[in-house]
């Protein structure tokens, strides 16, 4: 059986090769003599192997854009992003206090909306709860979406059902806060002498929407949403309101900001992705049944999954190369977006990530940079990544690492596509966009991935 596998397989690649067709626009090969030294084909029948695989943990950032809240995807299943974030005085102030007559009015969070990035419903009303923290945040760690266990899950200090509100024409999310423990902060100046020490007494909050109620329906509220904040916005914050004297209808309210920004803020995601309400295809390739890549190919953001791609025709390529040298000119990996997967599913709304990456695999399966993408003039003008809203697709150039592969410069070993902005300084980000997106699979007849490479045959060197 293994015998005519192998035998199989390198009969799919000769075909592949022997499909191969010379391009009349390079160099002018339609006018060179048969018989010249440079011989220009391209290909576009390799077979591409890709599929669905998840991601279970990824950094997250210290920066001022976050996420928060839940969605259920109808295509993709469920997703719950919770925050960490920690309180600051502002502004290097020390020494604070209300007085000794001051007297707890009310006590809130207030997050900004950063835009109108919604990912799903974002008229349904979710659950949001606040927990105090364990032990402080460290601005020297990295964070991952996985770690979820700094908080005191019996300190519950907030609750609120509901959608977002509106305060000085901008979208914000308000959670009250319990008075006890907004009361204790009023009222105990030993810990207001400085940031440091009252981030030693008070850590931080955890904030989820995980124990909204949520379902995969049509009907208005009921996919629920993710939303990406701007905790350096001036309205957001962890604000106390009291009054000076003895409370009073008369008497006007006072109102404090500790903010969510400045040198010891800490900000992070927590992702929980769970795709087995989603749709089969996916939520098994997720389980091992790499098959199923032949119908469709699931991306999404904030690390929940990426697609693994082989494609054997480049060690074939690459033998090939030892009795007659090519040079590659372009080397073209295309990925078609399947329409029947619609960007709005009922009253939810999804949108497609604005760039992938696809980067290469090395030995261990640990992503690599291309080849491509060291160089800017490469990078800029080659590599692509950026979805063409016109041709509904993504277009790679990875010509260079191509050649080092048929060079034996570097191996074959596969490649992954994230979604990630492919720049260098930003690729390792993957908790920046929240966007998905459902390719056509292996077998698509007409939108099936494509390797596409063009290259040149020197005949006479060897």
């Amino acid at each position: 059986m293994k015998i005519f596998k192998n035998t199989t397989l390198a009969l799919c690649l000769l075909l592949a090769f022997t499909a191969c067709k010379k391009d009349k626009n390079i160099l002018g090969v339609d006018v060179q003599p048969e018989n010249d030294g440079i011989n220009a084909s391209f290909c576009d029948t390799a077979i591409v192997t890709a599929f669905t695989v998840k991601n279970y943990s990824i950094a997250s950032f210290n920066d001022k854009l976050k996420f928060l809240g839940s969605n259920q995807d109808p295509t993709f299943g469920r997703m719950d992003v919770g925050l960490y974030v920690n309180a600051n005085i502002p502004n290097g102030v020390t020494f604070v206090s209300f007085g000794d007559d001051a007297n707890l009015v009310s006590s809130e969070i207030i997050l900004a909306v950063n835009t109108i990035n919604f990912v799903g419903d974002q008229s349904t009303p979710l659950t949001y709860s606040v927990f105090a923290l364990d032990s402080a945040l460290n601005n020297e760690r990295l964070y991952f979406t996985n770690n979820a266990n700094l908080h005191n899950k019996n300190s519950l200090l907030g609750v609120y059902t509901g959608t977002y509100s509106v305060l000085d024409s901008k979208m914000v999310l308000r959670i009250p806060i319990d008075n006890n423990f907004a009361g204790s902060i009023l009222n105990n100046p030993q810990y207001l002498i400085d940031n440091s020490t009252f981030l030693s007494k008070y850590k931080g909050f955890y904030i989820t929407a995980a124990g909204s109620a949520l379902n995969p329906g049509t009907t208005p509220g009921s996919q629920g949403v993710i939303t990406h904040f701007n905790l350096e916005d001036p309205l957001s914050g962890f604000y106390l309101r009291y009054q000076k004297g003895t409370p009073s209808a008369t008497k006007e309210d006072i109102s404090f900001r500790f903010q969510f920004s400045g040198s010891n803020a800490l900000r992070f995601n927590t992702v929980k992705f769970d795709a087995s309400t989603g749709n089969p295809f996916l939520n098994n390739q997720l389980n091992g049944d790499s098959t199923l890549g032949y119908y469709n190919l699931f991306l999404k953001g904030l690390g929940a999954t990426k697609v693994k791609i082989k494609i054997p025709f480049l060690d074939y390529l690459k033998n090939y190369a030892d009795t007659v040298p090519i040079a590659i000119n372009r080397a073209e990996f295309i990925f078609n977006v399947d329409p029947s997967f619609l960007g709005v599913v009922g009253t939810g709304v999804y949108f497609t990530p604005p760039k992938l990456a696809l980067l290469p695999l090395d030995s261990t399966g640990k992503e690599i940079y291309a080849i491509d993408q060291l160089s800017t003039v490469d990078f800029n003008n080659r590599y692509g990544g950026e979805f063409d809203a016109a041709n509904n697709r993504y277009v790679f150039n990875l010509a260079r690492h191509v050649q080092a592969i048929i060079n034996k410069e570097k191996k074959n070993w596969g490649f992954q596509l994230v979604v990630a902005d492919p720049e260098r300084s930003e690729v390792i980000r993957r908790d920046n966009i929240s966007e998905r997106v459902v390719l056509a699979g292996n077998n698509n007849p007409t939108l099936r991935p494509i390797f596409k490479v063009t290259y040149i045959k020197y005949k006479n060197e060897k």
